[in-house]
């Protein structure tokens, strides 16, 4: 029975260290991407708007096929014409077309010339899903970065929580010293109690630092539909990288991959088309039309049901309609500016968000030097005020004051050094690299 129950304790404690074991795995960034593009409403929507747009270049080019159509009509027309004729046998009344008039047939026709305007139409769906494609693509692009800096976030707040749980454990120390002084009679009781408040607004902050990595978890859930309790971020490893592109560089980058620019090339070109179709509206249509079936009406017998067929040509040539295909063609070139303005407006906004996120590197690289010397300073100084404290040569505000400038000190370095990075991640946001596919 002991053996038995040593087993089951043993498989009990390998269950519950694997179970941490799985719990304390990264989910590695790559993961959470694509399951955000499976998951997320807003792209299978965009994936149902390119299959729509699929069908209708399906149906702009059913226009270069024949069409046939099957055809019934009754009429019943009073009077109708008649005539009487004298035969030799005597008179007899000739009627020229039926009261009911029957027809029966199929017709059919071919478009034979049309001047180009079916392949436009054509070209103009295809254009249009195009333009879609790279619209779920942009959507794609947003919402993987979007992920990512939720999941380096809480990779931030995480070391963070890690630098105020450092904090926590030198305040606790700090407060022991103190209380063995007070119990020497070198120290106060007043200096106990506001160690004491110190240490609850320290550990408060960790608090602080645990909701906010709560929250962001349950948005990166919201986008991934990964339960919140799942999701394990990897060390965020900060290193600097000096080797900073220049801004032509990324300028060049980003007219040839940002999403944005495509997409905005796509109206540019979809505009183009539109004024083609635009152009060419008014141009007649060359159309072979073709018809078979029975109907009656045919002398002498005007009421019996007879086969017939017919075969021609037919041409349709606007004239008149209110300057209307004048007005759609002003229309097609004023929204072809307007395209044209759009991408000016696109590279000139990326334009500017690339000299910002350089400025903000070089400004946040001199921030790193200045803050890694606050630190170093700091770190001597807390070491220097827990020797003095020992030695009961400090005061309780001294020594606030040394660890009130270690962990400011450090949470901005930790805080610089995440911008820093941040700002990397918006330059390959910019210059559309797609970080998940590598």
């Amino acid at each position: 029975m002991k053996t038995f129950v040593k087993i089951s304790v043993v498989g009990v404690l390998m269950l519950v260290l694997r179970n941490a074991a799985v719990a304390q795995t990264p989910t590695p960034l790559s993961k959470l991407v694509q399951q955000s593009f499976e998951h997320f409403p807003k792209l299978k929507e965009a994936e149902q708007l390119i299959k729509a747009g699929e069908l209708r270049v399906d149906v702009a080019k059913t226009a270069l096929l024949p069409y046939v159509n099957a055809n019934a009509s009754y009429s019943y027309v009073a009077p109708t014409m008649k005539a009487t004729l004298p035969l030799p046998e005597g008179s007899r009344e000739i009627q020229f077309m039926p009261n009911h008039n029957v027809n029966v047939g199929i017709n059919a026709g071919y478009g034979l010339y049309d001047f180009g305007k079916t392949n436009l139409s054509i070209r103009q769906a295809q254009e249009n899903v195009l333009s879609a494609r790279h619209s779920l693509e942009l959507n794609r692009h947003n919402l993987a970065y979007q992920i990512a800096q939720l999941y380096y976030t809480i990779a931030f707040l995480e070391k963070s929580k890690q630098v105020q749980q450092d904090v926590i454990q030198t305040s606790e120390n700090v407060l022991k010293q103190i209380s063995k002084r007070v119990q020497n009679g070198d120290a106060l009781e007043f200096d106990v109690v506001s160690q004491q408040v110190k240490l609850k607004l320290a550990q408060n902050r960790k608090v602080d630092f645990e909701n906010q990595i709560d929250k962001q978890k349950i948005t990166l859930s919201y986008l991934t539909g990964t339960p919140s309790s799942e999701i394990s971020v990897a060390d965020l490893a900060l290193g600097l990288n000096a080797n900073l592109p220049t801004k032509e560089a990324l300028t060049q980058l980003f007219n040839n991959q940002n999403k944005e620019v495509q997409l905005a090339k796509d109206r540019i070109q979809s505009a183009e088309t539109e004024v083609a179709v635009a152009a060419k509206a008014h141009l007649p249509t060359l159309m072979l039309t073709g018809s078979a079936g029975e109907k009656n009406g045919y002398m002498p017998n005007v009421n019996q049901l007879r086969f017939n067929v017919a075969a021609g040509l037919s041409v349709t040539v606007p004239l008149y309609s209110g300057k209307r295909y004048d007005i759609q063609r002003k229309a097609a070139l004023v929204n072809l500016e307007a395209t044209k303005y759009n991408l000016e407006s696109v590279n000139a906004s990326l334009q500017k968000d690339v000299e910002m996120v350089l400025s903000d590197l070089k400004s946040n690289e001199q921030r790193l030097e200045n803050v890694r010397i606050q630190v170093t300073q700091a770190e001597r100084a807390l070491a220097l005020a827990q020797n003095r404290l020992q030695n009961g040569t400090i005061t309780t505000v001294e020594l606030d004051n040394a660890q009130t400038s270690i962990e400011e000190a450090r949470l901005a370095e930790l805080t610089y050094q995440f911008q820093w990075f941040i700002n990397q991640l918006e330059l390959k946001r910019l210059t559309g690299d797609e970080f998940w596919k590598n």
